[in-house]
C-alpha cells in the first residue's frame, strides 16, 4: 500500500505476522528508479523478519536525466542535496517510528546505489541513529560530521567486483573513511556482480540485519 510518513511517500508493508510491528526496514532505491523497483525485498525479508514493517520510499524529485523516474540529488550536486534529502529522510523515519511506537534501536536504513549512498550520508548524522545500515553498491559522499553514537549503527557494505557504475574500489573507500572515525564497517565482496543485488548479497544483507533487529 502507498503510505506517507512526513515529506516522503512510498510503498508500506505490515508485518506479514501481522500487529504491531516489532522493527522498520527503510529501502531506498537508486537514482532515476523509484520504490516499485526495490519494493519486492520486502517479501524475502520478512521470511526472516515477519515483525518487521517497510517502507521503500520513493526518492523526492524527478530524476534529471529520466522525468519518470526519481532522485535523491542531482548527481551534480553532492554537498546541498545529500544534506537536503537527509534530513527529508530523517524527518520520515521520525515520523514514521512515532506512528508505529517503535524506537530508533528498531530502524535498519538500507539502500541500493544513490539510495545505499543515502543510508550512510543520513545513517551516520541522524540525531538518534537507527540500529543498521546496509549500501548496496553505494558509496560514501562526505566522511564529515559521521559517527556511531552508543555503538549504533552497525554497518555493512556490500558490492560486485564488475560494478560499472559505482566502481568496487568506493566500498573499501568508504570502510577506510569510516574506520577513521571509529566505525567498523563489515564488507561483502560479490566476485563477478555488476550493478545490482543478487541472491546472495541479499542473504549477507539479511543475516546482518538479523544480528540488529528484532524478528
Amino acid at each position: 500500500m502507498m503510505k506517507s510518513f512526513g515529506p516522503l511517500t512510498g510503498i508500506y508493508t505490515a508485518p506479514a505476522r501481522g500487529g504491531t510491528p516489532s522493527s522498520l526496514i527503510v529501502i531506498m532505491h537508486g537514482w532515476g528508479a523509484d520504490a516499485q523497483d526495490l519494493a519486492d525485498l520486502a517479501y524475502p525479508m520478512s521470511l526472516r523478519f515477519p515483525g518487521a514493517a517497510f517502507f521503500v520510499p520513493n526518492a523526492p524529485e524527478p530524476c534529471s536525466m529520466n522525468p519518470m523516474g526519481r532522485q535523491w540529488f542531482d548527481l551534480a550536486d553532492t554537498a546541498a542535496g545529500p544534506a537536503l534529502a537527509g534530513k527529508m529522510i530523517e524527518e520520515s523515519v521520525a515520523a514514521a517510528i512515532d506512528e508505529l511506537s517503535l524506537g530508533m534501536e528498531a530502524v535498519a536504513l538500507t539502500g541500493f546505489s544513490q539510495g545505499g549512498m543515502m543510508s550512510l550520508h543520513c545513517g551516520l548524522r541522524m540525531a538518534s541513529r537507527p540500529a543498521a545500515l546496509v549500501s548496496f553498491s553505494g558509496a560514501l559522499l562526505d566522511s564529515d560530521g559521521i559517527a556511531a553514537v552508543n555503538g549504533r549503527p552497525a554497518v555493512m557494505l556490500i558490492h560486485g567486483t564488475d560494478d560499472q557504475v559505482v566502481p568496487y574500489s568506493m566500498m573499501q573507500a568508504a570502510a577506510e573513511a569510516m574506520a577513521t572515525q571509529g566505525i567498523a564497517a563489515q564488507c561483502v565482496t560479490r566476485t563477478g556482480l555488476g550493478h545490482g543485488i543478487d541472491p546472495d548479497a541479499l542473504t549477507s544483507a539479511i543475516d546482518f540485519l538479523a544480528g540488529h533487529l528484532p524478528a
